[in-house]
Protein backbone atom coordinates (compact mmCIF):
# COMPACT_ATOMS: atom_id res chain seq x y z
CA UNK A 1 0.00 0.00 0.00
CA UNK A 2 3.02 2.46 -0.41
CA UNK A 3 1.43 4.45 -3.33
CA UNK A 4 -1.58 5.18 -1.19
CA UNK A 5 -1.87 8.67 -0.26
CA UNK A 6 -2.81 10.64 2.71
CA UNK A 7 -5.71 13.22 3.10
CA UNK A 8 -4.47 16.64 3.34
CA UNK A 9 -5.37 19.06 6.49
CA UNK A 10 -7.61 20.77 4.23
CA UNK A 11 -9.84 17.87 2.77
CA UNK A 12 -10.50 16.85 5.72
CA UNK A 13 -13.22 19.06 6.58
CA UNK A 14 -14.71 17.72 3.43
CA UNK A 15 -14.71 14.05 4.80
CA UNK A 16 -16.19 15.18 7.81
CA UNK A 17 -19.14 16.43 6.24
CA UNK A 18 -19.20 13.91 3.70
CA UNK A 19 -19.59 10.91 6.69
CA UNK A 20 -22.54 12.54 7.92
CA UNK A 21 -23.80 10.81 4.90
CA UNK A 22 -23.50 7.38 6.09
CA UNK A 23 -24.54 4.64 8.19
CA UNK A 24 -22.84 4.91 11.90
CA UNK A 25 -21.17 1.87 10.89
CA UNK A 26 -19.38 3.18 8.00
CA UNK A 27 -18.70 6.51 10.09
CA UNK A 28 -17.01 4.52 13.05
CA UNK A 29 -14.25 2.80 10.79
CA UNK A 30 -13.54 6.04 9.15
CA UNK A 31 -13.12 7.56 11.88
CA UNK A 32 -11.71 5.37 14.09
CA UNK A 33 -8.91 4.79 11.12
CA UNK A 34 -8.21 8.21 10.90
CA UNK A 35 -7.38 8.54 14.74
CA UNK A 36 -6.11 5.24 16.01
CA UNK A 37 -3.68 4.36 12.94
CA UNK A 38 -4.54 0.94 12.86
CA UNK A 39 -3.98 -1.25 9.92
CA UNK A 40 -6.71 -1.97 7.99
CA UNK A 41 -6.74 -5.51 8.95
CA UNK A 42 -6.64 -4.06 12.97
CA UNK A 43 -9.21 -2.92 12.12
CA UNK A 44 -11.34 -5.67 11.15
CA UNK A 45 -10.01 -7.73 13.32
CA UNK A 46 -11.29 -6.23 16.22
CA UNK A 47 -14.07 -7.58 18.62
CA UNK A 48 -17.09 -5.63 20.44
CA UNK A 49 -15.76 -6.46 23.99
CA UNK A 50 -11.93 -4.71 22.69
CA UNK A 51 -13.56 -1.22 22.79
CA UNK A 52 -16.58 -1.72 24.85
CA UNK A 53 -16.90 -2.63 28.55
CA UNK A 54 -20.96 -2.93 28.62
CA UNK A 55 -21.37 0.00 29.73
CA UNK A 56 -19.02 2.65 27.41
CA UNK A 57 -15.85 2.87 25.31
CA UNK A 58 -12.82 1.91 26.92
CA UNK A 59 -9.88 4.34 27.21
CA UNK A 60 -8.12 2.43 24.75
CA UNK A 61 -7.70 -0.28 22.49
CA UNK A 62 -5.03 -2.90 22.72
CA UNK A 63 -4.35 -5.27 20.03
CA UNK A 64 -3.16 -8.77 20.33
CA UNK A 65 0.30 -9.61 18.28
CA UNK A 66 -1.71 -12.35 16.56
CA UNK A 67 -3.66 -9.43 15.20
CA UNK A 68 -0.66 -7.62 14.17
CA UNK A 69 0.78 -7.35 10.72
CA UNK A 70 3.46 -10.32 10.72
CA UNK A 71 2.33 -10.99 14.19
CA UNK A 72 1.75 -14.64 13.30
CA UNK A 73 4.52 -15.35 10.53
CA UNK A 74 8.12 -16.04 10.79
CA UNK A 75 8.67 -12.45 12.74
CA UNK A 76 6.25 -13.01 15.26
CA UNK A 77 8.57 -12.87 18.38
CA UNK A 78 9.61 -9.75 17.57
CA UNK A 79 6.19 -8.32 17.03
CA UNK A 80 4.76 -7.12 20.35
CA UNK A 81 0.91 -5.97 20.68
CA UNK A 82 0.01 -2.48 20.10
CA UNK A 83 -2.38 -0.07 22.81
CA UNK A 84 -3.99 2.97 21.33
CA UNK A 85 -6.14 5.09 23.67
CA UNK A 86 -9.11 6.14 22.13
CA UNK A 87 -9.88 9.94 22.04
CA UNK A 88 -12.81 11.86 21.98
CA UNK A 89 -13.71 11.94 17.61
CA UNK A 90 -13.11 8.25 18.24
CA UNK A 91 -14.89 7.64 21.27
CA UNK A 92 -18.38 9.30 20.14
CA UNK A 93 -18.05 7.22 17.13
CA UNK A 94 -17.92 4.26 19.07
CA UNK A 95 -20.89 4.90 21.22
CA UNK A 96 -22.93 6.67 18.74
CA UNK A 97 -22.82 3.66 16.16
CA UNK A 98 -22.49 1.18 19.52
CA UNK A 99 -25.97 2.27 20.53
CA UNK A 100 -27.56 1.80 17.27
CA UNK A 101 -26.19 -1.85 17.30
CA UNK A 102 -27.83 -2.04 20.57
CA UNK A 103 -31.30 -1.04 19.41
CA UNK A 104 -31.18 -4.21 17.44
CA UNK A 105 -30.36 -6.38 20.92
CA UNK A 106 -27.61 -7.22 23.15
CA UNK A 107 -24.22 -7.48 21.94
CA UNK A 108 -21.69 -10.19 22.92
CA UNK A 109 -18.13 -9.50 23.37
CA UNK A 110 -17.45 -11.86 20.93
CA UNK A 111 -19.11 -9.97 18.55
CA UNK A 112 -17.17 -8.50 15.13
CA UNK A 113 -16.92 -4.51 15.44
CA UNK A 114 -17.49 -4.11 12.34
CA UNK A 115 -19.61 -7.22 10.80
CA UNK A 116 -20.35 -6.86 7.47
CA UNK A 117 -24.20 -7.77 5.71
CA UNK A 118 -24.11 -11.33 6.09
CA UNK A 119 -25.11 -12.18 9.49
CA UNK A 120 -22.12 -12.93 11.77
CA UNK A 121 -19.20 -12.36 9.05
CA UNK A 122 -16.51 -9.64 9.41
CA UNK A 123 -16.54 -6.73 7.13
CA UNK A 124 -14.21 -7.89 4.18
CA UNK A 125 -10.76 -5.32 2.86
CA UNK A 126 -12.75 -4.88 -0.32
CA UNK A 127 -15.53 -4.14 2.03
CA UNK A 128 -14.11 -1.59 3.74
CA UNK A 129 -11.74 -0.31 1.02
CA UNK A 130 -15.24 0.51 -1.12
CA UNK A 131 -16.71 2.43 1.87
CA UNK A 132 -13.39 4.87 2.02
CA UNK A 133 -13.82 5.30 -2.02
CA UNK A 134 -17.84 6.03 -1.41
CA UNK A 135 -16.84 8.68 1.34
CA UNK A 136 -13.86 10.61 -0.48
CA UNK A 137 -16.15 10.55 -3.82
CA UNK A 138 -18.87 11.99 -1.76
CA UNK A 139 -16.09 14.64 -0.07
CA UNK A 140 -15.12 15.83 -3.73
CA UNK A 141 -11.78 14.11 -3.42
CA UNK A 142 -10.74 12.34 -6.71
CA UNK A 143 -8.15 10.02 -7.93
CA UNK A 144 -9.64 6.38 -6.91
CA UNK A 145 -6.39 4.38 -7.62
CA UNK A 146 -4.29 6.70 -5.26
CA UNK A 147 -6.53 6.28 -2.09
CA UNK A 148 -7.06 3.49 0.26
CA UNK A 149 -7.80 1.88 3.39
CA UNK A 150 -3.64 2.88 3.63
CA UNK A 151 -4.91 6.47 3.26
CA UNK A 152 -6.43 6.41 6.78
CA UNK A 153 -3.22 5.26 8.52
CA UNK A 154 -1.23 7.18 6.59
CA UNK A 155 -3.28 10.58 7.66
CA UNK A 156 -3.08 9.63 10.88
CA UNK A 157 0.45 9.10 10.48
CA UNK A 158 0.75 13.12 8.75
CA UNK A 159 -1.37 14.31 11.69
CA UNK A 160 0.82 12.64 14.83
CA UNK A 161 4.21 14.18 12.76
CA UNK A 162 3.03 17.63 12.67
CA UNK A 163 1.00 17.63 15.75
CA UNK A 164 4.73 16.57 17.93
CA UNK A 165 6.31 19.04 16.27
CA UNK A 166 7.85 16.90 13.37
CA UNK A 167 9.24 14.83 16.01
CA UNK A 168 9.89 11.70 13.63
CA UNK A 169 11.07 9.07 16.94
CA UNK A 170 8.37 10.00 19.18
CA UNK A 171 5.93 9.50 15.54
CA UNK A 172 7.70 6.37 14.73
CA UNK A 173 6.51 5.36 18.38
CA UNK A 174 2.87 6.13 18.02
CA UNK A 175 3.21 4.14 14.61
CA UNK A 176 4.14 1.30 16.02
CA UNK A 177 7.18 1.27 13.60
CA UNK A 178 10.88 -0.35 14.26
CA UNK A 179 12.76 1.80 12.30
CA UNK A 180 12.53 6.23 11.52
CA UNK A 181 13.23 4.66 7.88
CA UNK A 182 9.47 3.17 7.95
CA UNK A 183 7.33 5.68 9.50
CA UNK A 184 9.30 8.61 6.28
CA UNK A 185 7.87 6.55 3.95
CA UNK A 186 4.86 7.44 5.05
CA UNK A 187 4.98 10.89 5.57
CA UNK A 188 3.92 11.86 2.04
CA UNK A 189 4.67 15.04 0.38
CA UNK A 190 1.85 16.61 -1.61
CA UNK A 191 2.95 18.95 -4.97
CA UNK A 192 0.60 21.34 -3.94
CA UNK A 193 3.13 22.00 -0.26
CA UNK A 194 6.41 21.80 -2.47
CA UNK A 195 4.97 24.09 -4.52
CA UNK A 196 3.43 26.27 -1.72
CA UNK A 197 7.34 26.31 0.10
CA UNK A 198 9.42 27.08 -3.20
CA UNK A 199 7.34 29.98 -3.49
CA UNK A 200 6.89 31.38 0.38
CA UNK A 201 10.67 31.87 0.15
CA UNK A 202 10.38 34.89 -1.84
CA UNK A 203 7.57 36.22 0.09
CA UNK A 204 7.65 39.50 1.86
CA UNK A 205 11.12 40.47 3.05
CA UNK A 206 12.32 37.68 4.04
CA UNK A 207 15.75 36.25 3.59
CA UNK A 208 15.84 36.31 -0.60
CA UNK A 209 13.89 39.04 -1.16
CA UNK A 210 14.60 41.56 -3.94
CA UNK A 211 16.32 43.68 -1.65
CA UNK A 212 18.74 41.84 -0.04
CA UNK A 213 19.87 40.04 -3.18
CA UNK A 214 20.21 43.34 -4.57
CA UNK A 215 22.37 43.83 -1.75
CA UNK A 216 24.33 41.00 -1.97
CA UNK A 217 24.56 40.87 -5.61
CA UNK A 218 26.25 44.59 -5.26
CA UNK A 219 28.88 43.50 -2.78
CA UNK A 220 29.66 40.24 -4.63
CA UNK A 221 30.86 42.13 -8.06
Amino acid sequence: MAGRKPLLESELPLVTTALAEFCARDRALFILGLNTGFRISELLALNVGEVWDGERIRPQVKVSRAKLKGGRGLRRRSITSRTVPINEAATQALQRYLFTRLGAGALAASDPLFPSRFHGQRLTRWGANDIVHAVLAKAGIDGKADYGTHSLRKSFCRQIYKRTGNDLNLTRAVMGHASCATTQKYLHVDEEEIIAAIMGLGAGAGVGGGAELGAVCAVSF
